[in-house]
């Protein structure tokens, strides 16, 4: 009888201990590679040289009722200057398919640094809503570009955030007047949830 009580006791512990800490955390999931089956996932794309050594960042998202399938793009500076008005072409793009379309469309490009990139880091989600990172795309191609604080990167943190509210300020850092490189390596370093960098390998097209 003591025994089945003590039991019974450790096992109302335990499930109320389990309670309290699933409140308590975002609706976030452990790393897990690229192509693993999960709910949402979001990666960036880095590449170290682009912007004269300040970094480049391109973005992806993956549709969380089909794991093979993802969106993803970027924001290339179309006019190369440090400003451009709103409803200009800021360079923007967006495409979809599976993971090999993704590492086929981040292709290496010889004779410049642009869209060479090199490595990327994900994090995983419970959920993801992609029409809403479709949509925040959209917004982000026709609202023009400022160096520092609408750019690549930020551009790219306002998806993520739209795909997933669970992605917080303490898993997605503000990335305001912050170098991509910086932000790719230091501060998601300090974010929590983030993988360690995966060196990024694109597939070359087929001529």
């Amino acid at each position: 009888m003591i025994r089945t009580k003590l039991r019974r006791s450790h096992a109302g512990k335990a499930l109320l201990a389990a309670a309290l800490l699933s409140a308590s955390t975002p609706a976030l999931l452990p790393a897990a590679p690229a192509e693993a089956v999960a709910a949402g996932r979001v990666c960036f794309f880095k590449d170290t040289q682009g912007a004269n050594g300040a970094g480049h960042i391109a973005w992806a998202v993956r549709d969380p009722r089909n794991s093979k399938r993802w969106v993803w793009g970027s924001t290339d500076n179309a006019e190369g200057d440090s400003y451009t008005v709103p409803g200009k072409d800021n360079g923007s793009w967006m495409r979809s398919g599976s993971w090999d379309d993704l590492r086929k469309s981040f292709k290496p490009d010889p004779g410049h640094t642009k869209n060479l990139y090199d490595a990327y880091r994900c994090i995983n989600t419970a959920r993801g809503d992609l029409a809403a990172a479709e949509r925040t795309f959209r917004a982000m191609r026709d609202n023009g570009y400022q160096i520092a604080y609408n750019n690549c990167l930020t551009k790219s943190i306002a998806i993520f955030r739209k795909y997933s509210p669970a992605l917080n300020s303490v898993y997605l850092p503000n990335g305001g007047a912050t170098p991509p490189n910086q932000y790719f390596g230091k501060m998601l370093d300090n974010a929590r949830g983030w993988e360690k960098a995966h060196q990024y390998t694109p597939i070359r097209r087929s001529r």
